[in-house]
């Protein structure tokens, strides 16, 4: 008797804390706004790096200002108009000029 209970406290103390982990994971996405998310990736105001965030919570490709897929070849023609980029000496990642880290490996930029 004494073994079972010490390998029930074993287990509750091992797997509990990554049961509740996981729950507290699936109540956060299930009280997660999608709405509010692809209002915000749609908005033509927001930040293009908040939007594409945005876009990839929900699960969808940004959308361009114009309504255009970013995959259609499009973004040829959009990348000319923004701002000048560094690219991440480690990953090759494209970020902004103003950039501190890299948005793909948050490495910093130099």
């Amino acid at each position: 008797m004494d073994l079972a209970y010490r390998l029930l406290i074993y287990f509750v103390a091992m797997i509990g804390p990554t049961v509740l982990f996981l729950g507290l994971m699936r109540g956060l996405e299930w009280l997660r706004d999608d709405a509010l998310l692809l209002s915000i990736a749609e908005s033509e105001t927001a930040d293009p790096e908040v939007s594409e965030a945005a876009a990839r919570a929900v699960g969808r490709a940004p959308v361009l200002a114009d309504g255009g897929d970013p995959s259609d070849g499009d973004r040829a023609e959009t990348d000319a108009s923004e701002p000048e980029s560094v690219v991440c000496s480690s990953c090759g990642e494209s970020n902004r000029a103003e950039s501190t880290y890299c948005r793909a490996c948050v490495g910093e930029l130099s």
